[in-house]
C-alpha cells in the first residue's frame, strides 16, 4: 500500500504560533503529492461569563464570539491561499473550546482524517511541564495518525 491508498483526508489544527505556517506549508504540499483533501481547524476559546457582572465585559459576549470568529478566519487565509494554489481541496472549521488538543482528537474522528499535521511549538524544561503541550496530548490520545513539523 502506498501513501495515496493510506491518506486521504488531512487534519491541519491551525493557531497563531508561527509554526502554523510552517504547518500549511508541508501538509499542502503532501495533500497535493498523493491527491487527497485538507480540513483547517481552530479551536476559539470559550467565553464564560458565569458569575460576571454583564456591564464589565468589553465588548458583550456576542461580539467576542464575532471577534473571535473573524480571528479564525484571518488564521484560515493562509491556508486556502496554499491550498487553491495548490489544486488542494480544503475546508475549514472553527470551533469553541477549553481544551484545543481534545477539539483536535474529536475533530479528527467525526470528520474521517486519516492524518493530522501540526506544529510542535518547541517548548523545553519547565515551560513544557507547566503549560503542557497539545501536540503531545494529541499524540497521547488520538489513533489516527500524527505528523509533527518542526
Amino acid at each position: 500500500m502506498d501513501s495515496t491508498d493510506m491518506f486521504k483526508h488531512i487534519l491541519i489544527p491551525i493557531d497563531d504560533d508561527a509554526g502554523s505556517r510552517r504547518v500549511i506549508e508541508q501538509a499542502v504540499a503532501l495533500a497535493h503529492s498523493i491527491g487527497t483533501c485538507v480540513t483547517g481547524l481552530h479551536v476559539m476559546m470559550e467565553f464564560n461569563v458565569s458569575g460576571i457582572v454583564d456591564e464589565l465585559i468589553e465588548p458583550p459576549l456576542d461580539q467576542l464570539q464575532k471577534l473571535s470568529r473573524a480571528h479564525a478566519d484571518k488564521l484560515f487565509s493562509p491556508l486556502t491561499y496554499e491550498a487553491e494554489h495548490a489544486g488542494v481541496a480544503c475546508d475549514t472549521i472553527a470551533v469553541q473550546g477549553d481544551s484545543p488538543w481534545r477539539a483536535i482528537v474529536a475533530k479528527a474522528a467525526e470528520s474521517g482524517c486519516d492524518l493530522i499535521v501540526m506544529a510542535s511549538h518547541g517548548r523545553r524544561g519547565i515551560t513544557k511541564f507547566m503549560l503542557g503541550s497539545e501536540t503531545q496530548q494529541v499524540l497521547t490520545h488520538t489513533e489516527v495518525p500524527v505528523l509533527v513539523v518542526h
